[in-house]
C-alpha cells in the first residue's frame, strides 16, 4: 500500500519451504528485509505458531544437511507461542556457526516474564537483531549485558515500569529501538542516554515531551515515529535545537496540538526534518507551515478533513517526490497547486470527493497514482490526453469502463 512506505515495514517473505528440524520447526530460506539492517536471502529457523512453551534445544548437529549459513545472516523466529522464559544458553550452539553476519532472534507475542543471564551466551561478539515486543516483561532485560553489539531491540507491548540508564548506554548505539511508554505519564530522562538511527514510541501518557533530549548516531540525525499516545504539546521535540531529527511519523495522536509546528517551523529540527507525516490530526487544511519546510522529500497528511489544495499550500517544497492525501474530503485542487513540486513521482488521493484528474495532477511528471474512481468521459480525459499522462492509466472508471487507458483508447 503506498502509505505504508512512510512508515516503517519489517516482513518476511517465503522462499521455500524447507526441511523439519529441531522436532517441531522447519529449516527455510527467507528473503528478509529491514531498512536499517539488510535485504537479503537468511537461513531461517521457523518455530512460530507451535504452541510451544519452552525454548526447543538447538543442537547444532539437528541442523539439516546443507543448511549451514555459509556467509549468510541466520535468524530464529519463535513468535506467538507460549514460551514464559529464555533459560540458559538458550540458543544452544547456533551461535558457533562460522560467517554469520547477523543473528536474528524472534520472540514476539509469548508470555516471557524472565531472561536469564546467560540466555544469549555465545552471541558476545555478534550483530544481533532481537524482538522481544509483547510479552511480559517489566525492564529491559540484564540479560542483555552480554552482547556487544546489538543492532535491532524491540521491546514494545511489554509493561516496562523501569529504565537502567547504565542499559540503556550499554544498547546504545542501536539502529532501531521500539518501546511502549504506557505505564510513564512524563519523559523518562534515562532515555536521553540513547543513541539511535529509528525510535519507535507507543502509548505515551503523558501530554509533553519536556526534557527529550534523544541523540542521533554519529552526526546523523535520528527517526522518530509517535503513534497512539496521549501527548498533546510536542515542542519538547519539534522546538528543540538540541536533537536531530530527520524523520517525524506523529499518527493516531487524536489531541495533538498543531500550534507549535507552526510556531517553530524555521527552527532547526523542522527545516532538518526530511520526512514528515501528521495524520488523524483533525485539520482542515494544509497547516501554513508546510510550505517552508524546503528539505521535506515525503510528506503524508492522510486521515484529516482537509478539503481543498490552494495554489500555496506546498509552494516552498522543491524537493518532494511523494504526497499522500488520502482520507480526506478533498474537492478541489488549485490549477498551480503544484507548480513548484518538479520532483514529485508519487501522489496518493484515495478515499476524497474527486471526481476527475485535476489539471494540475495532469501536468506533473508522476511515476504513480492513486485515486479512486472518475469520471472518464471523453471530454473530463482530455487533459491527459493531451499531456499524454501515462501514469494516471490505471485510475479506475466510475461506470462500466474499468479504467482510463480503456477509455481514452475508446476517445477519438
Amino acid at each position: 500500500m503506498l502509505v505504508s512506505s512512510l512508515c516503517h515495514p519489517i516482513q518476511p517473505f517465503l522462499l521455500s519451504g524447507g526441511a523439519v528440524c529441531f522436532g517441531i520447526c522447519n529449516c527455510v530460506e527467507e528473503m528478509l528485509w529491514n531498512p536499517y539492517i539488510f535485504e537479503t536471502e537468511v537461513k531461517l529457523v521457523r518455530c512460530d505458531e507451535r504452541n510451544l512453551r519452552s525454548i526447543p534445544t538447538f543442537a547444532i548437529q539437528n541442523l539439516p544437511t546443507g543448511f549451514y549459513p555459509g556467509g549468510k545472516n541466520f535468524s530464529v523466529d519463535l513468535h506467538r507461542n507460549y514460551i514464559q522464559t529464555v533459560p540458559d544458553k538458550a540458543f544452544g550452539d547456533l551461535p558457533k556457526l562460522s560467517s554469520v553476519d547477523v543473528f536474528g532472534i524472534s520472540l514476539y507475542d509469548n508470555r516471557i516474564s524472565s531472561v536469564s543471564d546467560t540466555a544469549f551466551l555465545g552471541l558476545e561478539n555478534t550483530r544481533v537483531v532481537l524482538d522481544l515486543g509483547q510479552n511480559m516483561l517489566t525492564t529491559i532485560p540484564q540479560a542483555l549485558r552480554i552482547l556487544r553489539n546489538i543492532e535491532v531491540l524491540q521491546i514494545e507491548d511489554n509493561q516496562i515500569m523501569t529504565l537502567d540508564v547504565s542499559m540503556i548506554q550499554h544498547i546504545s548505539p542501536l539502529l532501531e529501538f521500539s518501546l511502549n511508554l504506557t505505564l510513564y505519564n512524563s519523559w523518562p530522562v534515562e532515555l536521553n542516554n540513547l543513541h539511535v538511527e529509528y525510535l519507535w514510541l507507543n502509548g505515551y501518557s503523558g501530554n509533553s515531551f519536556q526534557n527529550f533530549v534523544v541523540h542521533g548516531i554519529g552526526q546523523r540525525g535520528f527517526e522518530l515515529e509517535l503513534i497512539g499516545t496521549d501527548i498533546v504539546d510536542l515542542s519538547g521535540v519539534i522546538c528543540n535545537n538540541q536533537i536531530n531529527l530527520s524523520k517525524l511519523w506523529v499518527y493516531e495522536n487524536y489531541n495533538v496540538d498543531i500550534r507549535p509546528f507552526e510556531r517553530c517551523s524555521q527552527g532547526n529540527v523542522m527545516q532538518n526534518i526530511k520526512v514528515l507525516r501528521l495524520s488523524d490530526f483533525d485539520i482542515s487544511m494544509i497547516p501554513n507551515f508546510v510550505h517552508t519546510l524546503s528539505n521535506l522529500e515525503a510528506l503524508s497528511l492522510e486521515f484529516n478533513n482537509i478539503t481543498e489544495i490552494t495554489a500555496n499550500d506546498f509552494r516552498g517544497l522543491t524537493e518532494l517526490t511523494f504526497l499522500a492525501l488520502n482520507n480526506n474530503r478533498i474537492t478541489t485542487i488549485h490549477s498551480h497547486a503544484f507548480d513548484t513540486n518538479t520532483k514529485l513521482r508519487t501522489l496518493s488521493l484515495l478515499k476524497n470527493m474527486l471526481t476527475n484528474i485535476p489539471n494540475s495532477v495532469a501536468n506533473l511528471n508522476l511515476e504513480y497514482l492513486e485515486m479512486d474512481a472518475i469520471d472518464c468521459t471523453c471530454a473530463s480525459l482530455q487533459n491527459l490526453k493531451r499531456v499524454n499522462a501515462t501514469f494516471a492509466y490505471d485510475v479506475p472508471c466510475l461506470g462500466n469502463t474499468r479504467f482510463v487507458k480503456d477509455a481514452l483508447a475508446a476517445c477519438p
